[in-house]
């Protein structure tokens, strides 16, 4: 069968290519073997082809989707072995309508015996994986009994839902397969929901956190970016939302239908507040007052509004670009399409678990999600570090999302002491960064660490593995502003802040300083990020990439995942700035506007998935700009991006993401997507490594033949 210009192209870039039994395999383009009168035979017959047949016999189809846009057929499919699903197994594929197969990938373990059963208990294994996490011994709940392969036990107080222990198989390091376990947790407090592999003697394997957590910096004032106007909902009828918006009884501060349930959760319950009055006309028009508290008055009904119509024009953009029930969308009801149902957004309002934060734990197809969206503090810090010795100075500060929460009275007063982790990693990185062990003891101390080169928990798990009792975190960008640090990790207690470059300056100079830190107890007026359509809209895409992609965390993948979000939200609002009015910024939340953005690959060092995910997202902002030069628009955009992200292989990098992307458009678009991701350094040959807690990118700007 003949290959078109842009598949031989792609061969010459080196995307065809061959690799080990058990590690992933990827290609464009389809072997003579790839024949069958279904595309699900078509794929089956392929890997065959490849030696694979072992594994096709033992393959459960996940799904299979028609994309209207482009008539191809999305596959999806995942390896047993005796009996037991094979975690990180993957066959993804895409099937012309004429029967060629222009993409697939796939993850399958090669031919073994019988897996051996663990001698380990479920209750054994979910007790390992609590204290790993760092939960409470107590929190461990007692058995609701096994359902096949997967023992549940009860929530409590601790947890969402029941945490679930399920017997697997997965695949080790170099693609074996092994006996062992997959650990469900999901915590009330700060919304983490952690998958977590377990072998078959309890050992912790790997942990996955399915929990995006933002955190924006706030600048200087507070801008309306458009006027409260009312605006009619869909009804019922219309192909994305077939029953409509609403669903059930409704009221001015919960609202719900089949995509989203909208709620304040200001006590942080994550259960609706109660309050507000009865809506029985469908009529949500709350006016809002600015220049007020947003906990006061009609402002709690404008936020809860807001939100469930952010999220209900997020589902339904997202539907038509292929984001649809087969894919793993968010419904209670999902209309006989495919999926699985009765997992709608839970959407919290004005969330009392923080400040200055959003994020959304994405469970698997048929569990709803939660979105939490908090308040923000408006202009200046949220808040102090304070000397007491040589002398009483305050400097502004932004507490973290993680550790111990800040309160209004003074704690961790301790002497000041600047870290020393004796490395100065070649490629980037200072003894000062505290990104490896720390050298020497800092027990009872406040840690003072500059900022970089490694994710902010690392920073402060690190010094208080070191006996520290705080972390001052320094920012690295000049002048005096900072931002509030985000991240999960259940094993940090201690409190942690970041102050700006200066006053962390002035910090360091100051010999046999004494300090302490507190809550900021009068912040300017708060800041409601419901009203924000780019950040509901940058969450919700963490929900899009989860279900599409899997596997959105870690240095790349979750720098991706990032990026991917502010995609999602420049796609649909259509400018280059993101979050304006939260951060109370005309630039926005990002260190540059995507239009014209600086920056490029060489500059993804693994020291922070929101920086790192910029650059994705500026390749994308230029792919976008391709687009309309061409004649296309942002929904055309839009569809290849979501088609794309249905044939990519979990845990992404920068170059899969380009190639699914590809994948899925027309071939007369390949080189509007060549050449938005050549110009950001992600061109024929450009890679990105992770060792540690360190990147490595080689960077190329070169496009493809057919592109030149």
């Amino acid at each position: 069968m003949r290959l078109t210009a842009f598949r031989v192209a792609l061969i010459g870039a080196g995307l065809i290519s061959g690799c080990a039994t058990g590690e992933p395999e990827d290609s464009l383009g389809q072997s003579s073997a790839a024949v069958g009168t279904t595309p699900v035979e078509r794929v089956k017959n392929e890997l065959r082809a490849r030696g694979k047949g072992w594994a096709v016999d033992r393959l459960n189809l996940k799904s299979e989707h028609f994309v209207g846009h482009s008539g191809a057929t999305q596959i999806r499919m995942e390896q047993v072995i005796d009996g037991l699903r094979v975690h990180g197994s993957y066959v993804r594929a895409s099937v012309t309508p004429q029967g060629v197969i222009r993409v697939l990938h796939e993850r399958l373990a090669p031919q073994v015996g019988n897996l051996p059963t663990p001698n380990i208990t479920p209750r054994n294994v979910l007790a390992a994986v609590l204290a790993d996490l760092g939960y409470e011994p107590a929190t461990l709940g007692t058995s609701s009994g096994a359902q096949g392969n997967v023992t549940r036990f009860a929530r409590g107080t601790t947890f969402h839902r029941d945490p679930s222990v399920e017997r697997v198989a997965y695949l080790d390091d170099v693609g074996a397969a092994k006996s062992g376990f997959l650990v469900e947790t999901w915590s009330v407090y700060r919304n983490q929901l952690d998958h977590t592999v377990v072998d078959a003697q309890g050992n912790v394997v790997s942990v996955e956190s399915r929990t995006n957590t933002d955190r924006y910096n706030v600048f200087a004032e507070d801008p309306i970016k458009t006027e409260q106007a009312p605006i009619f909902g869909p009804g019922a009828g219309n192909p994305e939302s077939p029953s409509g918006w609403l669903a059930g009884t409704q009221g001015t501060q919960l609202i719900q239908g089949n995509n989203v349930r909208a709620y304040l959760d200001k006590d942080n319950n994550n259960v609706a507040d109660t309050g507000g009055t009865a809506v029985l006309d469908g009529e949500f028009l709350a006016a809002a007052n600015l220049i007020t508290n947003p906990g006061a008055g009609d402002n709690l009904a404008v936020s809860t509004q807001n939100l469930f119509y952010l999220n209900n024009i997020a589902h339904d953009v997202l539907y038509r670009a292929g984001f649809d029930e087969a894919q793993g969308n968010f419904q209670t009801n999902n209309f006989s399409a495919g999926g699985l149902g009765n997992d709608r957004v839970n959407a919290e309002a004005q969330d009392g678990g923080g400040t200055d934060n959003a994020n959304f734990a994405t469970p698997t197809d048929g569990s709803s999600p939660r979105m939490q969206m908090y308040l923000w503090s408006g202009t200046g810090p949220n808040a102090f570090v304070t000397t007491v010795l040589p002398s009483a100075v305050q400097y502004g500060a932004w507490s973290s999302s993680f550790g111990t929460q800040l309160t209004d009275a003074a704690t961790a007063t301790s002497s000041v002491v600047v870290v020393n982790d004796g490395v100065a990693a070649a490629g980037g990185g200072t003894v000062t960064d505290g990104c490896e062990r720390i050298v020497g003891s800092l027990s009872g101390k406040l840690a003072i660490i500059d900022r970089g080169y490694c994710d902010f928990t690392v920073k402060v798990l690190n010094a208080q593995n070191a006996g520290a009792v705080g972390v001052i975190v320094v920012n690295n960008v000049p002048g005096d502003n900072g931002m509030s640090m985000g991240g999960t990790n259940r094993k940090i207690t201690i409190r942690s802040v970041m102050v700006g470059n200066t006053s962390g300056n002035a910090l360091k100079a100051t010999a046999g300083a004494t300090a302490n830190m507190r809550k900021n107890p009068s912040p300017s007026l708060m800041i409601d990020a419901s009203l924000d359509s780019d950040i509901v809209f940058h969450e919700f895409g963490h929900g899009l990439t989860w279900r599409m992609v899997g596997s959105m965390s870690g240095p790349i993948s979750g720098a991706i995942g990032e990026g991917a979000s502010d995609v999602v939200a420049f796609l649909i609002n259509g400018d280059d700035r993101v979050a304006e009015y939260s951060a109370s910024d005309p630039v926005g939340i990002r260190r540059y506007p995507y239009a014209n953005y600086p920056l490029t690959y060489s500059a993804v060092t693994g020291g922070g998935v929101h920086n790192d995910g910029e650059i994705y997202a500026a390749a994308m902002y230029r792919v976008l700009e391709n687009y309309l030069a061409a004649g296309l628009t942002a929904n055309d955009v839009l569809d290849d991006f979501v088609g794309g992200l249905a044939i990519t292989a979990p845990g992404p990098t920068y170059e899969s993401m380009r190639d699914g992307m590809l994948g899925a458009a027309q071939d007369d678009r390949a080189c509007l997507i060549w050449r938005g991701f050549a110009a950001t350094g992600v061109g024929v040959g450009a890679r990105a490594t992770v060792r540690g807690n360190r990147v490595t990118v080689t960077e190329s700007f070169a496009l493809p033949e057919s592109c030149q």
